[in-house]
């Protein structure tokens, strides 16, 4: 009776490298067998594998000047960077707070789906209820 293993990726990482010893490689082709997911992680490691390996052969970039790739690094960033943002205001905070504010987000993001037309029906809608509590008609 043939020992069964468990999924292991550790395992069948060794596996692909090479590096098992012949008795465990055999357990591990037999789950292999068995087992897609474990099929799928050794195609996985066989392309990372197969893909570094050709990124081996690649000749090295040339030695730079650490100065000169410093001040082509520190260009770039500039060139990225996001401009600064100006102070918040007491407004901005505000509406973060109601954006953010599930109880106000959620009715305003509705009102919002339903158009002017929808809303203003809503409205109505609204204050007729209201007028009825307080026992207006």
């Amino acid at each position: 009776m043939m020992a069964t293993m468990r999924c292991d990726e550790e395992l069948v990482q060794l596996y692909v490298d090479g590096t098992l010893h012949p008795a465990e490689a055999a357990l591990v082709e037999a789950h292999l067998r068995q087992c897609r997911a474990c099929r799928r992680l050794a195609g996985f490691y066989k392309s990372l594998y197969w893909d570094l390996g050709r990124t081996a052969t690649l000749a090295p970039d040339p030695a730079q000047d650490p100065d000169a790739l410093a001040e082509v690094l520190l260009a770039e960033h500039r060139r990225h960077r996001q401009p600064e943002a100006p102070p918040a205001s007491a407004w901005a905070f505000s509406t973060l707070w109601l954006t953010a504010n599930p109880a106000f987000a959620r009715p305003a993001r509705t009102l919002t789906a339903l158009g002017h037309r929808g809303a203003e029906g809503l409205v109505r809608t609204l204050k007729r209820r209201w007028r009825r509590r307080k026992g207006g008609g």
